[in-house]
């Protein structure tokens, strides 16, 4: 069996695994069972990496954390300026509502550990990197950018993490299926969110810029929306998206994240 194929299988067995504990989590939970079945997925990511020694490509910090900190923050101080954004568009569209505080902390913390890094720890930590493992050939560049990147991190963007979006309108224990154009749009938009999120995962070595990245953009659009109407955060958090490529990306993929390592004077 060549390794191509045996990393395809690996991974497919350990999402599918978690699709059917969230489907089952769905059908008896309910409502809230998302907070389970992520927790699960931040399980079966950790499996997978120990697994596979915890180190090198599977070790999930970053090679230069203060890299990895100072962009995080960049992106935080973007989307701060989206909500802003979105408030202030709610207010001319008549879609704003007061804000539930404990609501918007409880939206935080699910978009920000639920979401953003237990996707990222699962489809970039350990399934790009289990696929580029196998699929070594490179890229050239990405978005006109000149940064080499794997077909491993194409891969696991598009077909383990973009499309499976699909599923979430189907459960196979409740029989549900609910596929609309607002589920593919995501599927699409994922599919190339995710390719970008695994770019960024090879520059630093380590989830924590995907995962604040992720996180953010997901809370802006869907928690905020909650506040200011879908139509104000979408608008403002596209404002961001374009802004971070086009000034932001290209910055990022260029800069030295070298550790430099400091020797002591003999």
């Amino acid at each position: 069996m060549s390794e191509k194929l045996k990393a395809l299988i690996e991974v497919s067995i350990l999402e599918t695994v978690f699709f059917i504990i969230a489907w089952f989590f769905e059908a008896v939970l309910g409502n809230g069972y998302g907070w389970y079945s992520k927790s699960v997925m931040i399980i079966l990511a950790l499996l997978g990496l120990v697994v596979h020694g915890f180190r090198g490509r599977y070790n999930p910090m970053p090679k230069n954390l203060v890299f990895s900190l100072k962009w995080s923050a960049a992106i935080g101080v973007l989307f701060l300026f989206d909500i802003l954004v979105a408030l202030i568009l709610s207010l001319f569209l008549g879609s704003f509502k007061a804000p539930n505080i404990y609501g918007i902390l409880v939206d935080l913390v699910w978009f920000m550990v639920f979401v953003g890094f237990a996707e990222e720890l699962f489809f970039r930590g350990y399934i790009q990197e289990r696929l580029n493992d196998a699929f070594s050939e490179r890229f050239k560049s990405i978005l006109g950018v000149k940064f080499e990147w794997h077909q491993g991190t194409l891969i696991a963007g598009v077909m383990f993490f973009g499309i499976p979006h699909l599923l979430v309108a189907w459960n196979p224990f409740t029989g549900r299926l609910a596929l609309s154009a607002t589920i593919v749009a995501v599927a699409v938009s994922a599919s190339f969110m995710g390719v970008i999120w695994g770019v960024l995962k090879e520059k630093t070595g380590g989830v924590i810029l995907p995962a604040v990245f992720h996180g953010l953009l997901d809370f802006s659009v869907f928690g905020v929306g909650q506040m200011t109407g879908m139509l104000a955060s979408g608008i403002a958090s596209g404002i961001g998206v374009f802004v971070f490529f086009a000034f932001l990306f290209e910055k990022i993929l260029h800069s030295d994240n070298s550790v430099v390592k400091e020797h002591a004077l003999s």
